[in-house]
C-alpha cells in the first residue's frame, strides 16, 4: 500500500485558481517597462571580516597555558579579553611608575 497519494482535489476560489495557471502560462505579449530614477550606484560598503570588533589580536598559548588563564580569569568573574586587558594596562602603569622593566628578558622588579 503506498504511503502518498497524489490528489488533484483543489480547494482555490475559481478565480484565484485561474489566476495562478495564467501566471506560470508563457506569455508572450507586451512587454512590461517599469521606469526608474536614474542614479549614482553607491559604494558597496565592505563589512569588516573582524565584524563587530574594533580591533583582534592572536594569541598563541598552549592549552595549559590557556586553561590555567581560563580557571584563573573565571575565578575572578572576567573574562579572558578583560583580564588581559587589564593585566597589560597595569603593566604599562607600572612601567611607566619605573617599578617594573620589560625586556626580552622578562619582566624585572625595580628595587627603590
Amino acid at each position: 500500500m503506498p504511503l502518498a497519494k497524489k490528489t488533484t482535489v483543489t480547494v482555490l476560489p475559481g478565480e484565484l485558481e485561474a489566476q495562478i495557471r495564467s501566471n506560470f502560462s508563457r506569455d508572450e505579449g507586451s512587454p512590461v517597462t517599469v521606469d526608474a530614477p536614474l542614479s549614482e550606484p553607491k559604494p558597496a560598503e565592505k563589512e569588516s571580516p573582524r565584524g563587530r570588533y574594533a580591533d583582534s589580536v592572536n594569541l598563541r598559548l598552549s592549552s595549559g597555558k590557556r586553561n590555567e588563564f581560563k580557571m584563573f580569569f573565571t575565578r575572578c568573574e572576567i573574562s579572558m579579553n578583560q583580564g588581559f586587558e587589564a593585566a597589560v594596562d597595569y603593566l604599562i602603569r607600572e612601567v611607566k611608575e619605573g617599578r617594573v622593566k620589560v625586556s626580552k628578558g622578562g619582566i624585572t622588579r625595580i628595587s627603590e
